[in-house]
């Protein structure tokens, strides 16, 4: 069968057109697809990489802060113990009369740290009195600090108050684990 040269044209413009359209609907379609989520995705992948720069960040500060407090909880005097120091205070600040209770309570730890806290029940005091003992515990010398301290007023007599002190220290623990 021989085409004439009318339908030879028409032959080649319809493949013309059908390679076109299957190159368009097969190759260029997908593409432009693509490109319109990747324009999506991007900044939402660059926004998860600043949070996870930030946190990073983050992380890296907080690591240097437990490396310094640990290095302080190591050079303290390995003799420091903080019920003994605690009571020292009381009778620096002639609280003596007015302690309640005073007890040591040592926290389990699997860490390489232990938190030892002591709690003190004082009555009857000023809070001038009481803001001298709490400025003496935070000494910069010793790592102890107020885990929790509570203040009501006295029942009998409105000027004076009663507290309850948390005092916290830490020790190495040597039966906790190393990393």
């Amino acid at each position: 069968m021989r085409l004439t040269r009318r339908e030879y044209g028409l032959a080649v413009v319809i493949g013309v057109l059908t390679a076109t359209w299957g190159l368009f609907a097969l190759g260029l379609t997908p593409a432009l697809e693509r490109i319109e989520t990747l324009k999506r995705v991007i900044p939402e992948k660059q926004n998860e990489l600043d949070r996870l720069r930030i946190k990073a960040g983050e992380y890296v500060s907080l690591w240097e802060d437990l490396e310094g407090l640990r290095s302080k909880i190591t050079s303290q005097e390995k003799s420091f113990e903080l019920l003994p120091f605690v009571e020292s205070l009381v009778e620096q600040c002639s609280l003596t009369q007015n302690v309640k209770t005073m007890k040591q309570v040592a926290a389990q730890s699997e860490t390489d740290v232990q938190e030892i806290v002591v709690e003190i029940e004082i009555e009857n005091v000023t809070l001038r009195q009481l803001c001298e003992f709490l400025e003496k515990i935070q000494s910069p010398n010793i790592l102890a600090s107020i885990k929790r301290l509570t203040i009501k007023k006295n029942l009998t007599n409105p000027d004076l108050l009663d507290s309850g002190i948390e005092v916290r220290n830490f020790k190495p623990n040597p039966k906790g684990r190393s990393e």
